[in-house]
Protein backbone atom coordinates (compact mmCIF):
# COMPACT_ATOMS: atom_id res chain seq x y z
CA UNK A 1 0.00 0.00 0.00
CA UNK A 2 1.31 3.71 -0.99
CA UNK A 3 -1.05 6.42 0.61
CA UNK A 4 -0.22 9.75 1.49
CA UNK A 5 1.02 8.36 5.19
CA UNK A 6 3.88 5.78 4.26
CA UNK A 7 4.61 3.93 1.40
CA UNK A 8 4.64 0.57 3.16
CA UNK A 9 6.90 -2.42 2.25
CA UNK A 10 7.57 -6.23 3.83
CA UNK A 11 9.55 -3.87 6.77
CA UNK A 12 6.26 -2.05 7.35
CA UNK A 13 3.02 -4.10 7.67
CA UNK A 14 -0.18 -3.63 7.30
CA UNK A 15 -2.86 -4.60 9.83
CA UNK A 16 -6.03 -6.96 9.34
CA UNK A 17 -7.44 -3.22 10.23
CA UNK A 18 -5.78 -0.99 8.56
CA UNK A 19 -9.05 -0.80 5.58
CA UNK A 20 -11.25 -0.16 8.56
CA UNK A 21 -8.93 2.56 9.89
CA UNK A 22 -8.80 4.29 6.21
CA UNK A 23 -12.35 4.58 6.02
CA UNK A 24 -12.74 6.11 9.68
CA UNK A 25 -10.61 8.65 7.98
CA UNK A 26 -7.20 8.56 9.80
CA UNK A 27 -5.10 11.15 9.16
CA UNK A 28 -1.42 10.07 10.73
CA UNK A 29 0.18 7.20 11.22
CA UNK A 30 3.36 5.97 13.30
CA UNK A 31 5.47 2.90 12.88
CA UNK A 32 5.55 0.67 16.31
CA UNK A 33 6.98 -2.59 15.88
CA UNK A 34 7.28 -2.50 12.29
CA UNK A 35 3.69 -2.03 12.14
CA UNK A 36 1.56 0.71 11.15
CA UNK A 37 -0.06 1.94 14.32
CA UNK A 38 -2.53 5.19 13.72
CA UNK A 39 -1.77 8.69 15.60
CA UNK A 40 -4.61 10.82 14.65
CA UNK A 41 -8.03 10.67 13.45
CA UNK A 42 -10.22 14.00 13.00
CA UNK A 43 -7.49 15.70 15.52
CA UNK A 44 -5.56 14.80 19.05
CA UNK A 45 -7.85 17.73 20.55
CA UNK A 46 -10.83 15.94 19.35
CA UNK A 47 -9.96 12.45 19.66
CA UNK A 48 -9.33 13.16 23.52
CA UNK A 49 -12.39 14.74 24.18
CA UNK A 50 -14.13 12.06 22.41
CA UNK A 51 -12.08 9.08 24.05
CA UNK A 52 -12.90 10.47 27.56
CA UNK A 53 -16.50 10.73 27.29
CA UNK A 54 -17.48 7.59 24.99
CA UNK A 55 -15.66 4.46 24.11
CA UNK A 56 -13.11 3.82 20.99
CA UNK A 57 -12.43 0.89 18.82
CA UNK A 58 -8.48 1.00 18.42
CA UNK A 59 -6.54 -1.21 15.93
CA UNK A 60 -3.44 -1.95 18.18
CA UNK A 61 -1.99 -4.91 16.21
CA UNK A 62 1.46 -2.93 16.83
CA UNK A 63 1.55 -4.52 20.02
CA UNK A 64 3.35 -7.95 18.39
CA UNK A 65 2.96 -10.89 20.85
CA UNK A 66 5.58 -13.45 21.78
CA UNK A 67 4.71 -17.30 23.00
CA UNK A 68 6.21 -19.48 25.57
CA UNK A 69 5.52 -22.39 26.05
CA UNK A 70 6.98 -26.06 28.11
CA UNK A 71 7.77 -27.30 31.49
CA UNK A 72 10.56 -24.60 31.88
CA UNK A 73 8.43 -21.60 30.26
CA UNK A 74 7.79 -20.35 34.27
CA UNK A 75 11.94 -21.01 35.04
CA UNK A 76 12.34 -18.61 31.43
CA UNK A 77 9.90 -15.69 32.52
CA UNK A 78 11.25 -15.14 36.01
CA UNK A 79 14.94 -15.28 34.39
CA UNK A 80 14.18 -12.76 31.78
CA UNK A 81 11.92 -10.32 33.79
CA UNK A 82 12.90 -8.36 36.89
CA UNK A 83 9.68 -8.56 38.08
CA UNK A 84 8.87 -11.49 40.53
CA UNK A 85 6.84 -14.06 39.10
CA UNK A 86 7.30 -16.93 41.74
CA UNK A 87 3.54 -16.89 42.65
CA UNK A 88 1.72 -16.32 38.98
CA UNK A 89 -1.75 -17.01 39.08
CA UNK A 90 -3.11 -18.14 35.50
CA UNK A 91 -5.85 -15.43 34.03
CA UNK A 92 -3.43 -12.64 35.16
CA UNK A 93 -1.79 -9.88 33.08
CA UNK A 94 1.22 -8.51 34.58
CA UNK A 95 2.82 -5.09 33.76
CA UNK A 96 6.38 -6.73 33.58
CA UNK A 97 9.71 -4.07 32.76
CA UNK A 98 12.78 -6.41 31.05
CA UNK A 99 16.40 -5.00 31.61
CA UNK A 100 19.53 -6.18 29.94
CA UNK A 101 22.64 -7.03 32.10
CA UNK A 102 23.45 -3.47 32.99
CA UNK A 103 19.74 -2.64 33.73
CA UNK A 104 18.63 -0.75 31.64
CA UNK A 105 15.24 -1.32 30.38
CA UNK A 106 14.91 -3.35 27.09
CA UNK A 107 11.04 -3.50 26.94
CA UNK A 108 7.81 -2.79 29.45
CA UNK A 109 5.11 -5.36 27.98
CA UNK A 110 2.69 -6.77 29.50
CA UNK A 111 2.82 -10.93 30.15
CA UNK A 112 -0.40 -12.90 30.50
CA UNK A 113 -0.08 -15.98 32.22
CA UNK A 114 -2.42 -19.06 30.49
CA UNK A 115 -0.97 -21.25 32.60
CA UNK A 116 2.62 -22.26 34.25
CA UNK A 117 3.74 -23.56 31.29
CA UNK A 118 2.47 -20.88 28.82
CA UNK A 119 2.50 -17.55 28.53
CA UNK A 120 2.32 -14.77 25.95
CA UNK A 121 4.32 -11.54 26.03
CA UNK A 122 2.47 -8.54 24.62
CA UNK A 123 5.04 -6.16 23.85
CA UNK A 124 5.98 -2.35 23.42
CA UNK A 125 7.49 -0.87 20.37
CA UNK A 126 11.18 -2.74 20.95
CA UNK A 127 12.22 -6.22 19.06
CA UNK A 128 12.37 -8.84 22.44
CA UNK A 129 12.12 -12.18 19.94
CA UNK A 130 15.75 -12.45 19.25
CA UNK A 131 16.61 -11.45 22.67
CA UNK A 132 14.51 -14.05 24.48
CA UNK A 133 15.25 -16.67 22.11
CA UNK A 134 18.83 -16.55 22.51
CA UNK A 135 18.34 -16.44 26.32
CA UNK A 136 16.19 -19.82 26.15
CA UNK A 137 18.89 -21.53 24.02
CA UNK A 138 21.70 -20.26 26.00
CA UNK A 139 20.89 -20.94 29.70
CA UNK A 140 19.53 -24.26 27.82
CA UNK A 141 15.72 -23.69 29.00
CA UNK A 142 14.70 -24.82 25.38
CA UNK A 143 11.34 -23.54 25.88
CA UNK A 144 9.37 -23.14 22.41
CA UNK A 145 9.62 -19.26 22.03
CA UNK A 146 7.53 -17.82 19.01
CA UNK A 147 6.62 -15.24 17.56
CA UNK A 148 2.87 -15.43 17.11
CA UNK A 149 0.16 -14.50 14.47
CA UNK A 150 -2.18 -13.27 17.07
CA UNK A 151 -4.04 -9.27 16.34
CA UNK A 152 -5.31 -7.29 18.82
CA UNK A 153 -7.63 -4.46 19.24
CA UNK A 154 -8.52 -2.55 21.88
CA UNK A 155 -11.94 -1.02 23.23
CA UNK A 156 -11.18 2.08 25.58
CA UNK A 157 -12.93 4.60 27.46
CA UNK A 158 -15.73 5.04 29.93
CA UNK A 159 -18.60 3.15 27.98
CA UNK A 160 -16.47 0.38 26.81
CA UNK A 161 -18.35 -1.95 29.43
CA UNK A 162 -21.50 -1.38 28.11
CA UNK A 163 -20.60 -1.55 24.37
CA UNK A 164 -18.58 -5.03 25.14
CA UNK A 165 -21.72 -6.28 27.09
CA UNK A 166 -23.56 -6.08 24.37
CA UNK A 167 -21.23 -8.16 22.22
CA UNK A 168 -20.48 -10.63 24.94
CA UNK A 169 -23.13 -10.64 27.59
CA UNK A 170 -22.66 -10.30 31.35
CA UNK A 171 -20.06 -11.79 32.18
CA UNK A 172 -17.47 -9.38 30.71
CA UNK A 173 -18.67 -7.56 34.24
CA UNK A 174 -16.53 -9.96 36.04
CA UNK A 175 -13.28 -8.81 34.59
CA UNK A 176 -10.97 -7.21 36.89
CA UNK A 177 -8.27 -4.46 36.42
CA UNK A 178 -5.01 -7.08 34.65
CA UNK A 179 -7.50 -9.60 34.68
CA UNK A 180 -7.99 -11.79 31.91
CA UNK A 181 -10.82 -14.48 30.44
CA UNK A 182 -11.53 -16.79 27.53
CA UNK A 183 -14.61 -15.83 25.24
CA UNK A 184 -15.57 -17.82 22.02
CA UNK A 185 -16.24 -15.41 18.91
CA UNK A 186 -17.33 -16.96 15.82
CA UNK A 187 -15.83 -20.72 16.70
CA UNK A 188 -12.65 -18.66 18.11
CA UNK A 189 -10.97 -18.89 21.44
CA UNK A 190 -10.09 -15.45 21.63
CA UNK A 191 -8.87 -14.02 24.99
CA UNK A 192 -10.32 -10.14 26.81
CA UNK A 193 -8.34 -8.59 29.40
CA UNK A 194 -9.22 -5.47 31.20
CA UNK A 195 -5.99 -3.62 29.59
CA UNK A 196 -5.17 -1.12 27.69
CA UNK A 197 -3.00 2.11 27.12
CA UNK A 198 -5.17 4.56 28.45
CA UNK A 199 -6.96 5.18 31.88
CA UNK A 200 -10.23 5.79 30.80
CA UNK A 201 -11.36 1.89 31.13
CA UNK A 202 -11.19 -0.64 28.53
CA UNK A 203 -10.24 -4.25 27.19
CA UNK A 204 -8.00 -5.42 24.77
CA UNK A 205 -8.93 -8.25 22.45
CA UNK A 206 -6.26 -10.96 21.65
CA UNK A 207 -7.55 -13.31 18.80
CA UNK A 208 -5.53 -15.19 15.65
CA UNK A 209 -8.19 -15.44 12.97
CA UNK A 210 -7.92 -11.98 10.69
CA UNK A 211 -11.25 -12.99 9.02
CA UNK A 212 -12.71 -12.99 12.79
CA UNK A 213 -10.88 -10.00 13.35
CA UNK A 214 -12.43 -7.70 10.86
CA UNK A 215 -15.90 -9.81 11.72
CA UNK A 216 -15.55 -8.82 15.52
CA UNK A 217 -14.35 -5.30 14.29
CA UNK A 218 -17.48 -4.70 12.78
CA UNK A 219 -19.72 -5.84 15.34
CA UNK A 220 -18.52 -4.02 17.71
CA UNK A 221 -18.70 -0.73 15.43
CA UNK A 222 -22.45 -1.83 15.19
CA UNK A 223 -23.23 -2.69 19.07
CA UNK A 224 -21.51 0.75 20.18
CA UNK A 225 -23.09 2.81 18.13
CA UNK A 226 -25.75 3.84 20.41
CA UNK A 227 -22.89 4.90 23.01
CA UNK A 228 -21.35 7.08 20.52
CA UNK A 229 -18.39 5.11 19.38
CA UNK A 230 -15.26 5.87 17.12
CA UNK A 231 -12.59 4.51 15.48
CA UNK A 232 -9.31 5.87 17.55
CA UNK A 233 -6.02 4.82 18.41
CA UNK A 234 -4.03 5.90 21.79
CA UNK A 235 -3.74 9.38 22.14
CA UNK A 236 -1.01 11.13 23.36
CA UNK A 237 -3.23 13.98 25.07
CA UNK A 238 -4.75 11.10 27.52
CA UNK A 239 -1.63 9.26 27.98
CA UNK A 240 1.11 12.47 29.11
CA UNK A 241 -2.44 13.24 31.54
CA UNK A 242 -2.60 10.02 32.73
CA UNK A 243 1.41 9.61 33.20
CA UNK A 244 1.42 6.67 31.36
CA UNK A 245 5.17 6.27 30.04
CA UNK A 246 5.89 5.03 26.61
CA UNK A 247 9.22 2.67 25.60
CA UNK A 248 11.49 4.94 23.27
CA UNK A 249 9.83 8.57 24.16
CA UNK A 250 10.41 8.68 27.49
CA UNK A 251 12.38 5.61 28.51
CA UNK A 252 15.25 3.49 26.81
CA UNK A 253 17.92 1.09 27.59
CA UNK A 254 20.44 3.97 29.08
CA UNK A 255 16.90 4.13 31.51
CA UNK A 256 16.83 1.79 34.88
CA UNK A 257 13.27 1.32 36.12
CA UNK A 258 14.13 2.86 39.19
CA UNK A 259 14.92 6.01 37.42
CA UNK A 260 11.20 6.24 35.68
CA UNK A 261 8.85 5.50 38.48
CA UNK A 262 9.08 1.51 37.72
CA UNK A 263 10.93 0.55 40.57
CA UNK A 264 8.20 -1.30 42.24
CA UNK A 265 7.79 -3.58 39.35
CA UNK A 266 11.61 -4.56 40.35
CA UNK A 267 11.60 -7.11 43.45
CA UNK A 268 15.93 -7.28 44.02
CA UNK A 269 14.11 -8.93 47.13
CA UNK A 270 13.47 -12.05 45.18
CA UNK A 271 15.33 -15.59 46.02
CA UNK A 272 16.18 -16.17 42.60
CA UNK A 273 18.30 -14.75 39.86
CA UNK A 274 17.41 -12.46 36.89
CA UNK A 275 18.74 -10.81 34.83
CA UNK A 276 20.25 -7.24 35.68
CA UNK A 277 19.48 -8.14 39.04
CA UNK A 278 23.30 -8.03 40.33
CA UNK A 279 24.01 -4.87 38.19
CA UNK A 280 20.66 -3.41 39.80
CA UNK A 281 21.37 -4.29 43.46
CA UNK A 282 25.20 -2.80 42.84
CA UNK A 283 22.93 0.62 41.94
CA UNK A 284 21.32 0.26 44.91
CA UNK A 285 23.84 0.06 47.00
CA UNK A 286 25.23 3.44 45.63
CA UNK A 287 21.81 4.84 45.43
CA UNK A 288 19.14 5.13 42.51
CA UNK A 289 19.25 9.49 42.40
CA UNK A 290 17.20 9.84 39.46
CA UNK A 291 13.37 10.28 38.98
CA UNK A 292 10.77 10.94 36.47
CA UNK A 293 8.59 14.12 36.61
CA UNK A 294 5.46 15.48 34.40
CA UNK A 295 5.95 19.10 33.70
CA UNK A 296 3.81 21.82 33.07
CA UNK A 297 5.43 24.80 30.91
CA UNK A 298 3.67 28.23 30.87
CA UNK A 299 2.84 28.68 27.17
CA UNK A 300 -0.91 29.46 26.09
CA UNK A 301 -2.51 27.31 23.82
CA UNK A 302 -2.56 29.25 20.71
CA UNK A 303 1.13 29.89 20.67
CA UNK A 304 1.59 26.28 19.43
CA UNK A 305 5.05 25.83 20.29
CA UNK A 306 6.96 23.16 17.80
CA UNK A 307 8.82 21.05 20.60
CA UNK A 308 6.75 18.19 20.97
CA UNK A 309 9.38 15.95 20.69
CA UNK A 310 12.33 16.88 22.82
CA UNK A 311 13.25 20.25 24.61
CA UNK A 312 16.63 20.94 26.18
CA UNK A 313 16.40 21.15 29.98
CA UNK A 314 19.39 23.41 31.23
CA UNK A 315 20.46 23.91 35.23
CA UNK A 316 23.33 26.60 35.03
CA UNK A 317 23.36 26.91 31.45
CA UNK A 318 24.47 23.14 31.13
CA UNK A 319 22.08 20.91 29.27
CA UNK A 320 20.96 18.27 31.84
CA UNK A 321 18.34 16.47 29.91
CA UNK A 322 15.31 16.85 27.77
CA UNK A 323 11.67 16.93 28.09
CA UNK A 324 9.65 14.50 25.88
CA UNK A 325 6.18 13.84 24.75
CA UNK A 326 5.06 17.85 25.36
CA UNK A 327 1.52 18.05 24.59
CA UNK A 328 -1.43 20.78 25.17
CA UNK A 329 -3.35 19.08 28.30
CA UNK A 330 -6.94 20.42 28.50
CA UNK A 331 -6.81 18.99 31.67
CA UNK A 332 -4.78 21.57 33.12
CA UNK A 333 -4.48 24.14 30.67
CA UNK A 334 -0.88 23.81 30.09
CA UNK A 335 1.65 22.13 27.61
CA UNK A 336 2.90 19.44 29.58
CA UNK A 337 5.57 16.96 29.30
CA UNK A 338 7.79 14.16 31.04
CA UNK A 339 11.18 14.83 32.21
CA UNK A 340 13.83 12.07 34.05
CA UNK A 341 16.32 13.93 35.85
CA UNK A 342 18.73 13.12 39.25
CA UNK A 343 16.10 14.06 42.37
CA UNK A 344 18.24 16.94 43.21
CA UNK A 345 18.01 19.15 40.39
CA UNK A 346 14.18 20.92 40.91
CA UNK A 347 15.75 24.24 41.23
CA UNK A 348 17.25 27.06 38.82
CA UNK A 349 16.13 24.73 35.63
CA UNK A 350 15.01 26.39 32.81
CA UNK A 351 14.56 25.59 29.12
CA UNK A 352 14.96 27.17 26.09
CA UNK A 353 12.07 27.58 23.15
CA UNK A 354 13.10 29.59 19.81
CA UNK A 355 15.86 31.23 22.18
CA UNK A 356 13.46 32.04 24.65
CA UNK A 357 13.86 31.13 28.34
CA UNK A 358 10.61 28.95 29.34
CA UNK A 359 9.36 28.51 32.66
CA UNK A 360 7.79 25.06 34.19
CA UNK A 361 6.67 23.13 37.22
CA UNK A 362 7.84 19.86 37.78
CA UNK A 363 5.77 17.30 39.70
CA UNK A 364 7.46 14.19 40.96
CA UNK A 365 5.25 10.70 39.14
CA UNK A 366 4.71 8.01 41.78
Amino acid sequence: MSNDFFTTSNRIKNTPFTSRNQKAGVKKYSVYNNTLLPTIFKSLKDDYLHLIKHVQLWDVCAQKVIAIRGKKALGIIKYLFCRDFTNVIPGRAYYAPIVNFEGGLLNDPVVFCVNEEHFLISLSDADLFNWTSAINHTKEYYADVSETDIITMAVQGPKSEQTMVKIFGEEIKSLKSFNFKNFVFNNEDIIISKTGFSKKSGYEILLSNPNNGTLLWDSIMEKGEEYKIKVGCPNLIERVESNLLSYGNEITNKDLPQDCGLGKYCNLESDYDFIGKTALLKKEEIGFNKTIYQIQFDFEEKIKPIFYSNLPIFKKEQVIGKATSIVWSPKFSKYIGFFIANKDVKHDLESHHILNKVKFEMYEIN
